[in-house]
C-alpha cells in the first residue's frame, strides 16, 4: 500500500475518532446524535481496516480459521455480557430516579390533603407552601437538575413547610393527623435529597472502560479475519461497529435521568399542581 494512501487512512481514522468524542460530549437531538455516532463508527472502522492489513501484511492467516472464530466467539460473548451489565446499571438508576419523583410528588399531595384536618390558618399556609414548592420544582429546579444543579428556592419552600409544622400550637399537635403529616413531610424531604443525588450520579468509570475496550477488541478481531472479498469484510466490520455505536448510544441516553431527550419529566408534579389549583376554583 502506498504511503500517501496510508496517510489518508490515518487522517480519516483520527478525524472519525475525534467526531465520536464530539458527538459523545455534545447535546444534540437523540436522532441526530444516534445517526452521527453510527456514521462516525462505521467511517472509523473502514479507515482502520486497511491500516490493520498493512500492519500484518507479512502474516499469512488461513481463511476462516477455526481459531479465529473461537476467539471471536469468546470476545463477542464477553462484550455482550458487558453491554448487558452496562444497560442494567444505567436503567436501574433511571427507573429509581423516576420512582423517586413519583414518591416525592405523592408525598406532597398527601401532605396537602392531610392539612384539611387542621385549623384554617394552618391549612392555608400548607396549601400555599405546597403550591410554591411544586411550582419552583417544575419551573426552576428541573432545568437546574439537567445541568447537575439544584434550586435554593425549592429548599426554602421545603423549609417553610417544616417551619409550619414545627411551630404549630398544642391543639394542632394533638391532632391525630399531625403524626402522619410529619411522616409525609419527612418522606418528601428524603425523596428530594435522593432525587438530587440521582441527577448527579455517574456511571462508574470502570464500567465505561470495560464497555469501550470490549467494543474495540470485538471490532479489531474482525480486522484479522481471512476474507477473500474486501467488500464483504467491510460490511461485517461496519455492521459490528454500528451495533457497538448503538449500544453506546443506548447507555448514554439513560446515563443522566434528567437531561437529554429521554429525560424524566416533572409530570407527577404537574398533576399535583393542577389538582391543587383546581380545588381553588
Amino acid at each position: 500500500m502506498k504511503h500517501h494512501r496510508l496517510w489518508v487512512h490515518w487522517t480519516v481514522l483520527l478525524g472519525s475518532c475525534a467526531g465520536l468524542v464530539v458527538v459523545r460530549l455534545s447535546e444534540l437531538p437523540a436522532v441526530v446524535a444516534c445517526l452521527l455516532l453510527v456514521a462516525a463508527a462505521v467511517l472509523m472502522v473502514n479507515a482502520g481496516l486497511p491500516l490493520a492489513r498493512h500492519g500484518v501484511r507479512h502474516v499469512v492467516a488461513e481463511q476462516n480459521s477455526a481459531v479465529q472464530a473461537a476467539v471471536f466467539a469468546i470476545v463477542g460473548s464477553l462484550y455482550a455480557t458487558l453491554v448487558h451489565f452496562s444497560v442494567v446499571v444505567v436503567w436501574d438508576g433511571y427507573s429509581r430516579a423516576d420512582t423517586l419523583v413519583a414518591q416525592e410528588a405523592n408525598a406532597l399531595a398527601d401532605l396537602e390533603r392531610l392539612s384539611h384536618g387542621f385549623s384554617g390558618p394552618v391549612h392555608r399556609q400548607v396549601r400555599e407552601a405546597t403550591l410554591t414548592y411544586a411550582g419552583i420544582v417544575i419551573n426552576d429546579e428541573w432545568h437546574a437538575m439537567a445541568h447537575r444543579g439544584s434550586e435554593p428556592q425549592a429548599q426554602a419552600a421545603l423549609a417553610e413547610l417544616w417551619t409550619i409544622y414545627t411551630s404549630m400550637g398544642p391543639d394542632d399537635r394533638e391532632n391525630a393527623l399531625y403524626g402522619p403529616s410529619i411522616e409525609r413531610l419527612s418522606r418528601l424531604d428524603e425523596s428530594r435529597r435522593q432525587r438530587l443525588h440521582a441527577s448527579v450520579r455517574d456511571v462508574p468509570a470502570v464500567v465505561w472502560l470495560m464497555f469501550y475496550c470490549g467494543g474495540v477488541l470485538a471490532v479489531v478481531m474482525v480486522f484479522f479475519f481471512g476474507v477473500r472479498r474486501d467488500w464483504l469484510q467491510r460490511i461485517i466490520v461496519s455492521v459490528l461497529a454500528g451495533v457497538v455505536a448503538l449500544s453506546v448510544f443506548l447507555v448514554t441516553s439513560f446515563e443522566e435521568p434528567f437531561s437529554g431527550d429521554a429525560a424524566i419529566r416533572p409530570d407527577a408534579f404537574v398533576t399535583v399542581q393542577y389538582h391543587l389549583r383546581s380545588q381553588e376554583r
